[in-house]
C-alpha cells in the first residue's frame, strides 16, 4: 500500500512538471507569434500604399528631370510623374521611392502604344544594364537586371503592388502582359550596382 502512495506522488509530480513544461512552451510560442505579428505589421507600415499597377493615378508634376536609358533596347526616354500615356516617356509611381534612393523605385511603360518603349523587354537578361540619369543631383544610377519574366502578377487587381520604402536601392520596371492586354502586370526586377556623377 505504501508503494502505491509513493508511485501516486511520483506520478502527480510528473504530471505537474509536464503541465508546467507545456505552459512554459506555450507561453514561449505565444511570445514568438506576437513578435512575428509585430514584424509583419512593421513591414507593412514600411511599404507603400497599394497601387493599381497598370492604371495608376497621380497628381505629381509631369516634369521629374530624370531619364531612363536601356542600352540593349535602344531606350532613351523621359520619366514623368503624371501619366504613362506620353510619347517617349515612362511613368514613375509616386508611391515608390525616387531613383537612387533606398527601397523600390517603380516605373511603368507601354509595349504597343505611345512609342512602345518596352515592346522587347522580354529580351533583357540577368546582368543587363538599366541606367537612370538624375539631372536634379547630376548623378547617374546604374542598375542590373536580377530577374525578368519570373514575376507576372495575374492577380494585380486583387493583390495590388506595394513598394518597399527602405533597403537596398532597387528598380521595378512594369508593363502589361500579354503585350497590348491588361490581363497581368509584368515586372522586371533590378538592383542598383553603382552611382556616379553625370558628365
Amino acid at each position: 500500500m505504501r508503494s502505491y502512495k509513493i508511485y501516486s506522488v511520483l506520478i502527480l509530480f510528473c504530471c505537474v512538471f509536464l503541465s508546467l513544461g507545456i505552459v512554459m512552451a506555450s507561453f514561449s510560442q505565444f511570445e514568438q507569434l506576437q513578435s512575428a505579428q509585430k514584424s509583419i505589421k512593421d513591414y507593412k507600415e514600411r511599404m507603400s500604399n497599394p497601387v493599381n499597377a497598370l492604371d495608376p493615378t497621380s497628381t505629381v508634376t509631369p516634369f521629374l528631370n530624370y531619364d531612363l536609358v536601356i542600352p540593349k533596347l535602344g531606350v532613351n526616354c523621359n520619366i514623368r510623374g503624371d501619366t504613362v500615356n506620353a510619347y517617349n516617356a515612362v511613368y514613375h509611381y509616386s508611391e515608390s521611392v525616387m531613383p537612387g534612393q533606398p527601397g523600390q523605385c517603380g516605373l511603368l511603360g507601354h509595349r504597343t502604344t505611345y512609342s512602345g518603349l518596352f515592346k522587347n523587354i522580354g529580351s533583357l537578361r540577368v546582368g543587363d544594364e538599366v541606367i537612370i540619369k538624375d539631372y536634379n543631383s547630376r548623378k547617374k544610377y546604374i542598375y542590373q537586371v536580377t530577374s525578368n519574366g519570373q514575376d507576372i502578377r495575374w492577380d494585380y487587381k486583387t493583390n495590388p503592388v506595394r513598394f518597399a520604402q527602405e533597403g537596398e536601392p532597387r528598380l521595378l520596371i512594369m508593363t502589361c502582359y500579354p503585350p497590348g492586354k491588361k490581363q497581368a502586370a509584368y515586372i522586371m526586377h533590378c538592383k542598383m550596382v553603382s552611382s556616379s556623377g553625370l558628365n
